[in-house]
C-alpha cells in the first residue's frame, strides 16, 4: 500500500508523518483531511470562473455541483437555481436541485425537479430512477410503477433496479 510519493509499505502521508504501518486509522483521516481541503479548493478555483462571468450558467451548475459533494447542499440549491435563472433548459441543474432537495429531507419538491429533469431530456434513466425513488418515499406506489413502465421501454437495467428496489407493485 502506498499514498504520498514513495511506493512502500512505510511510505508517509505527504506533510503528514504517518507511517502506514500499524495506524491506519490515522492514515485514513489525513487522507480525508486532504480529500476535503482539494474540493474547497477546487470550489474556490470554480468560484474564480463565475466572478468572470457571472451570466455562465454553466459555471454556476459546476459550483453547485462541488458545493453539493462537500454535503453543502443549501448553498448548491441556490448555485443550481441561479444556472436555472440563466437557462432553463439544463436538467442537469434540475436533477442537482433534486438530489439537494433529497438530501434535505424535501421529497414533493425533489420529485417535481426530478420530473422536470425527465422532461427536458425523456431518454435519460437516471431522472427516471429519482422519480421512482422520491415517488416511493412518498408513498406514491402509482407513479414507481408508471415510471418503471415508462424506463422498461428504453433501459431495462434501470427499469430492473427500480423494479428490485422499490417492488414495483403487480410485479
Amino acid at each position: 500500500v502506498s499514498i504520498g510519493p514513495r511506493c512502500d509499505a512505510g511510505a508517509e502521508v505527504a506533510g503528514e508523518g504517518l507511517a502506514l504501518r500499524g495506524d491506519l486509522d490515522r492514515v485514513r483521516a489525513a487522507v480525508a483531511r486532504r480529500a476535503v481541503a482539494a474540493r474547497r479548493v477546487l470550489a474556490d478555483l470554480i468560484g474564480g470562473a463565475v466572478r468572470l462571468d457571472p451570466r455562465d450558467a454553466p459555471s454556476h451548475f459546476n459550483i453547485g455541483f462541488v458545493l453539493q459533494r462537500l454535503g453543502r447542499h443549501d448553498e448548491a440549491l441556490e448555485k443550481f437555481r441561479q444556472t436555472i435563472e440563466l437557462d432553463p433548459k439544463t436538467d442537469r441543474a434540475w436533477y442537482g436541485t433534486g438530489i439537494s432537495l433529497s438530501y434535505l429531507g424535501r421529497y414533493q419538491e425533489a420529485l417535481a425537479r426530478f420530473e422536470e429533469a425527465g422532461r427536458l431530456q425523456p431518454m435519460n434513466p437516471h431522472a427516471g430512477y429519482q422519480v421512482a425513488r422520491m415517488a416511493h418515499r412518498l408513498g406514491r406506489h402509482d407513479r414507481v410503477r408508471a415510471e418503471y413502465e415508462r424506463i422498461k421501454g428504453f433501459d431495462p437495467k434501470v427499469s430492473e433496479q427500480i423494479r428490485r428496489e422499490f417492488v414495483v407493485p403487480g410485479r
